[in-house]
């Protein structure tokens, strides 16, 4: 999997590995590699990468996000959004691009007419 960035530096890069549990909001001004779970809002000044093992419950916001795990929630981006090969997207989708891989699951309403106040 990799991740969708113009910056190809890692100093903001924050990781939560498979075997940690957030419980609660969390937030970060760069990008953000999911592995684990969280159940709670996410929002990125950078993008999100979800690994196979993730799992969100809750709303999430990036300029980029790639999903090969699993979001119960809203997805807002202002540019990118991937639906990897086995993924689940239970929720409303909002972004400029959206790529769909075969074999994701997607369930929700999406719309590529995003603005400033949906993101």
């Amino acid at each position: 999997m990799k991740l969708v960035s113009s910056d190809s530096s890692l100093e903001n890069l924050s990781i939560i590995n498979k075997s940690a549990t957030v419980n609660g909001n969390f937030s970060t001004e760069g990008s953000l590699r999911v592995d684990g779970s969280i159940k709670g809002d996410v929002t990125t000044g950078g993008n999100i990468v979800l690994g196979a093992t993730a799992e969100i419950q809750g709303q999430v916001k990036a300029a980029n996000i790639t999903i090969g795990g699993k979001i119960f929630g809203s997805v807002y981006a202002s540019g990118k959004v991937i639906l990897e090969k086995n993924c689940l997207l239970k929720g409303d989708l909002f972004a400029n691009i959206l790529v769909v891989e075969e074999g994701a699951h997607f369930e929700g309403k999406s719309s590529m007419e995003t603005n400033e106040k949906n993101i």
